[in-house]
């Protein structure tokens, strides 16, 4: 099978490794689609993974082609997602069965390898059936949809809520996609026009980040989803008394808020949210199922979402176009099948 294997900082490559079989409790998913995350591009050309040789990939979806002897054979053929995280199932959280906040977990793409390959075996645990319908370029949205979905509902949104999304992402997107399906009248928010006309395409009110800057704040959530100290200053700036700000952009250096900016959360009685990852087989809440929900009933545009698809034999392309700031984009797929 191909694989696109990182070797260091700035070195992948094309290489082929043999199949394996699926070890016990796993199946082998032939992969069909894996998005190309912005975390990705700072694994692959600025920070690297936790070792080398490592596969990336970590947002994917495939079809079941053989599972170990005492996983169910009735899952060959069906097709699905993975929760790309393990955990420990040993730890305070995952003895919650809050397994997003595992303190010693492991990762499909980072630590361990990951699906920009056209195999790859999966606990069973972590899948995530899809109906057969959806698109498989869709179904490989699933974890940013489930990410995105985990942060929404922390905005606790209410019918005729004005919500603010910073953010122009993928992830800033779905939020919207999400607030808007809950009843939200949303405006997403960038610093370049070129970065805002996703949004625009679907269907979303757009403005420049800075007018957030104003002493007359008018949104009732607002969603930081960029991760810079400008955007969480501008987010608190936007929300009105007794609203709430979600944190969900991953932090780009240190935040440090003025004394003005930091008053308005307490004069304003802000609330200040974080959000981290997504909830999977949790004892009240699985954000993948209500993701593998909302695709089959196709209301939410998830196909509108990705720009650009590659085979995994255009990788150099792919990354070119990834790191190319001045195209608009919402998320690049190495597509497999």
């Amino acid at each position: 099978m191909k694989i696109l294997n990182l070797h260091g900082v700035g070195d992948i490559r094309l290489e082929e490794r043999q199949v394996e079989a699926p070890a016990p409790g796993e199946v082998l998913l032939k992969i069909g689609a894996c998005g190309i995350c912005s975390s990705d591009e700072a694994r692959i050309f600025e920070t690297g993974t936790y070792h080398f040789p490592t596969v990336p990939g970590h947002e994917f979806a495939g079809t079941v082609e053989a599972v170990a002897d005492d996983v169910d054979k009735s899952l060959i053929g069906r097709k699905a997602s993975c929760f790309p995280l393990l955990p420990c199932m040993e730890c305070p959280s995952c003895k919650k069965h809050e397994y997003e906040t595992c303190s010693n977990y492991k990762y499909f793409g980072s630590r361990n390898d990951g699906a920009y390959a056209e195999y790859l075996a999966v606990p069973v645990w972590n899948l995530n059936l899809i109906e057969d319908h959806v698109d498989i370029k869709v179904a490989a949205l699933s974890e940013p949809a489930a990410v995105s979905l985990h942060a929404t509902k922390k905005g606790r949104i209410k019918e005729g809520f004005d919500v603010a999304v910073i953010g122009t992402g993928a992830i800033g997107l779905m939020i919207a996609c999400f607030a808007r399906n809950m009843g939200g009248k949303v405006t997403v928010f960038g610093r370049r026009a070129a970065s805002l006309v996703p949004a625009e395409e679907l269907g979303f009110a757009a403005g420049d980040s800075a007018s957030l800057e104003t002493s007359d704040p008018a949104f009732d959530t607002v969603f930081e989803a960029v991760g810079t100290n400008q955007a969480m200053s501008q987010a608190i700036l936007a929300t009105r008394p007794g609203g709430s700000v979600v944190a969900v952009g991953n932090p780009h250096g240190d935040f440090a808020l003025s004394k003005d900016t930091y008053w308005k959360i307490l004069r304003r009685q802000i609330r200040l949210v974080g959000t981290w990852n997504s909830t999977f087989k949790g004892d009240t809440d699985d954000d993948w199922k209500d993701v593998a929900a909302l695709m089959a009933e196709g209301n939410i545009p998830f196909e509108k979402l990705i720009t650009k698809t590659f085979t995994l034999d255009e990788y150099k392309e792919a990354f070119d176009f990834l790191r190319d700031k001045s195209k608009p984009k919402s998320r690049g797929m190495f597509v497999m099948d």
